[in-house]
């Protein structure tokens, strides 16, 4: 490196930019109305930019972390399929962890690698099982079959029927949501412009018509 000039890792970079840019977004209120109406509107901003927006990124954080519903059922109905077919657990384990990219198909190629290795299966399964909850069912059911023999799919069928209820209530949770999650951008957008023109002529009239 030259003497005389500086590095910047991309991350310094972009974390100076978006202080800059709340830095922009909490003072553009107080230069455009220099009032309590701006100090106020700035301190919403601010709540926003340093509360709101983190709760959100970290909600949506944890919810790429845990494995979809629907991508569970979507593997449970892969590996049934497979094991009506003739395949053995670990066969259909492999096929159907390498036929989609979501977490739980790759979570559930990772259990088979770990059999592959040379790890017995209960111990590949409840090694998925520890990964995330939501995977006791299937590995007990999957587990069961393979010691004892028995056939899994009357089991399978019967998981199925629930995962797929409780997607379609996961569903209706998330559309009753909607409307709760669009009450703070619609306050945000409507609260500045109902201040000025409801509130603001409001006080002025009222100081206008105060004797002093």
């Amino acid at each position: 490196m030259a003497l005389g000039t500086s590095a910047h890792a991309p991350g310094d970079w972009n974390s100076m930019n978006v202080r800059l840019r709340n830095l922009i977004l909490i003072a553009a209120p107080l230069v455009a109305f220099p009032s309590v109406l701006g100090i106020l509107t700035s301190f919403v901003v601010f709540m926003v930019l340093y509360q709101v927006v983190p709760f959100l990124n970290r909600q949506d954080v944890a919810k790429h972390k845990r494995i979809q519903t629907q991508d569970l059922l979507a593997v449970l109905e892969g590996v049934t399929l497979c094991l009506s077919a003739g395949l053995s657990i670990p066969q259909s384990m492999k096929y159907v962890g390498t036929s989609r990219e979501s977490l739980a198909h790759q979570q559930l190629l990772s259990a088979w690698n770990v059999y592959e290795i040379g790890q017995d299966l209960p111990t590949a399964l409840s090694q998925l099982e520890d990964l995330d909850p939501q995977w006791s069912l299937i590995c007990r059911i999957l587990s069961s079959t393979h010691v004892s023999g028995a056939p899994a799919l009357a089991a399978c069928d019967s998981l199925m029927e629930f995962l797929r209820e409780e997607t379609q209530s996961e569903m209706s949770t998330r559309i009753r949501s909607l409307a709760v999650k669009s009450v703070l951008p619609l306050g945000l957008c409507f609260l500045p412009a109902f201040l000025v023109l409801t509130v603001v002529p409001l006080v002025a009239q009222f100081i206008a018509q105060v004797q002093w």
